[in-house]
């Protein structure tokens, strides 16, 4: 039987943390262990981790160096076989470590698993997100393509590749997703493992702080393959925020057109995050640039729905459009 470490990290989210730890305590598979690493809240939190203290195996609140450096205090302590985290917004479904250790089991070589969430919030309509999607491979390179909440990776990928990336506030997730896809299978699951938790503090929605992080990580994917010269000078000329020293040790085999592919991906993600915070400038010209690289793309990925929208409509029409697409 496998042992999992689920690491939760929370800062003044109270409100949340007591639905988050019954979540994984209510599971039908009792091998794991749950370290609560709080900041230091000022809410609530502790007291409501102290009442649960006896269904955590370790917890500690103190003032950390925000999110990244909390979970690196609970992988340092991980014991189980299998890692994840969950956030104190965010809750297991039951029966989720059951389903994951059998896609383990079945998948001996697998260094990742994830599935789907349900995605939810107050005045939100619920949606399942995560589904397969096609160029998973690809887009591992490119963005995190799925829910977080929803995946699982074995402990030999920090013992082999390190800790999270504590200069990195919102991509370390993708930056150990991409030292794991340049170097290890990765396997989709068509599960249903938690419920992704939106509401008016979420991370997610800081899209440009998204894209600074993501922009540095995607960068070092260039600069691990000496064939993308071309590619570096394109990101480049779009004014991305760079790492020019840092590259991954790469074992899996990626041709220039597979790095191209995920180039265009990255791009596309780039544009819609720009375009979400109405910088149509910066979205029009990330939509010209995928469509002078591969029109075939742009056509079968429909940018140019946002290159239309950033071109002739005004910031006061897309938000009307966006208020009605939404109810």
């Amino acid at each position: 039987m496998l042992k999992f470490t689920i690491i939760t990290p929370s800062y003044n989210q109270g409100k949340f943390l007591e639905e988050t730890i019954l979540s994984v305590y209510h599971q039908d598979y009792k091998n794991f262990e749950h370290f609560i690493v709080d900041g230091g809240s000022t809410d609530n939190s502790v007291e409501i981790i102290k009442k649960h203290s006896s269904k955590i195996n370790w917890w500690v609140s103190e003032k950390d160096k925000g999110q990244t450096n909390a979970i690196n205090k609970g992988l340092k302590k991980a014991n189980g076989d299998i890692v994840m985290w969950l956030n104190s917004d965010d809750v297991l479904l039951p029966g989720a470590l059951k389903k994951a250790e059998h896609l383990f089991k079945k998948n001996p070589n697998a260094i990742m698993v994830h599935g789907k969430s349900v995605l939810y919030g107050a005045g939100k309509k619920e949606q399942i997100i995560g589904k397969k999607q096609k160029d998973l491979k690809l887009k591992y390179l490119a963005y995190i393509p799925f829910p977080q909440p929803s995946s699982f990776f074995r402990k030999k990928l920090i013992d082999e590749t390190g800790l999270l990336d504590e200069t990195l506030h919102y991509g370390m997730d993708y930056e150990l997703l991409v030292r794991a896809a340049l170097n290890y299978e990765i396997v989709f699951a068509d599960e249903l493992f938690s419920r992704y938790r939106l509401h008016d503090e979420s991370k997610t929605n800081h899209s440009l702080k998204f894209c600074k992080d993501w922009n540095l990580v995607f960068s070092r994917v260039l600069n691990s393959f000496e064939f993308s010269e071309p590619l570096k000078k394109k990101f480049a000329d779009l004014g991305f925020s760079e790492d020019k020293t840092h590259k991954y040790k790469v074992n899996n085999k990626f041709s220039f057109h597979n790095i191209e592919k995920a180039f265009l991906y990255h791009l596309q993600i780039m544009m819609h995050f720009q375009y979400s915070e109405m910088r149509l400038e910066k979205a029009k010209q990330i939509a010209k640039e995928i469509k002078a690289i591969s029109p075939a793309f742009y056509k079968q990925q429909k940018v140019g729905i946002i290159n239309f929208r950033s071109s002739f409509l005004n910031k006061y029409l897309i938000t009307l459009m966006r208020n009605f697409t939404r109810r």
